[in-house]
């Protein structure tokens, strides 16, 4: 990374951070050679210190407690605040080592304190899997909707100005208004959003159920059922798109 700093850590919604600036300092000082392993290796262990660092001035609160001349009031006040294992944390990374430090070895520092932020990440996917369901039904219900759009109170197609008020699709414009202009029994408008979505997941899974509907004028009672609503609109649908990539071809 060999850019760990604060200026460079972005915090990204409640429980996630994201790395800034990776790679910069690899195109500033590009090597047409390559870096050999060694290299790479060396700036694995600056990694490391500086991730030592960056926790430790956040546990401290302070940047100055990463300098060299602080470092032990630092470990002090880590030790009365904090569990040895953040301690022995610090003491791994900011202190001379045998041998090459490993974020392996840092997992057993972390321990079951792991398993809360497992819990933590398995929680957060549930809520963002619920929320992108309810989108999915949010896009299958709008896309039935744009297509009854197109087909509702349509003002002519092909010279013929009843097109929309005959046939199949006068089922549909009774459809529309037994959707959403129903009213109560003082006249009142009538609002149930449960009503809406409920009968167009019927329609879209073309339920056997039967409905009554009823004109404007109430001259006219139809009772159809939903499949026989979705065949319709299917069917009104797939015209209006066949004139129109045709229409298409020709121009």
């Amino acid at each position: 990374f060999r850019t760990m700093d604060p200026s460079k850590i972005l915090i990204y919604s409640k429980s996630r951070i994201r790395l800034n600036c990776v790679g910069i300092l690899d195109v500033l000082t590009f090597d047409s050679q390559g870096n050999p392993p060694s290299a790479i290796q060396h700036y694995q262990q600056e990694d490391l210190v500086y991730l030592g660092k960056v926790v430790l001035a956040l546990a401290c609160n302070t940047v100055m407690a990463i300098k060299r001349d602080n470092f032990q009031n630092s470990m002090e006040l880590i030790a009365r605040n904090y569990s040895a294992d953040l301690k022995n944390f610090f003491l791994y990374l900011l202190t001379n080592q045998t041998r090459p430090r490993s974020i392996n070895d840092i997992m057993p520092m972390i321990g079951a304190r792991f398993y809360t932020q497992l819990d933590s990440a398995q929680l957060r996917s549930d809520v963002i899997e619920n929320e992108l369901t309810k989108e999915v039904e949010n896009g299958r219900l709008f896309r039935l909707l744009a297509k009854l759009g197109t087909i509702n109170e349509r003002p002519e197609y092909n010279l013929d100005m009843q097109w929309s008020e005959t046939g199949d699709r006068y089922m549909l414009k009774l459809f529309r208004d037994y959707l959403f202009h129903q009213v109560d029994q003082t006249g009142a408008p009538w609002i149930d959003m449960a009503h809406i979505v409920q009968c167009l997941n019927k329609l879209d899974s073309g339920s056997p159920e039967r409905i009554c509907l009823t004109s404007r004028d109430e001259q006219s009672v139809l009772v159809v059922s939903y499949a026989e609503l979705k065949q319709n609109y299917e069917r009104a649908f797939s015209e209006l798109l066949s004139s129109s990539q045709s229409h298409s071809t020709f121009t």
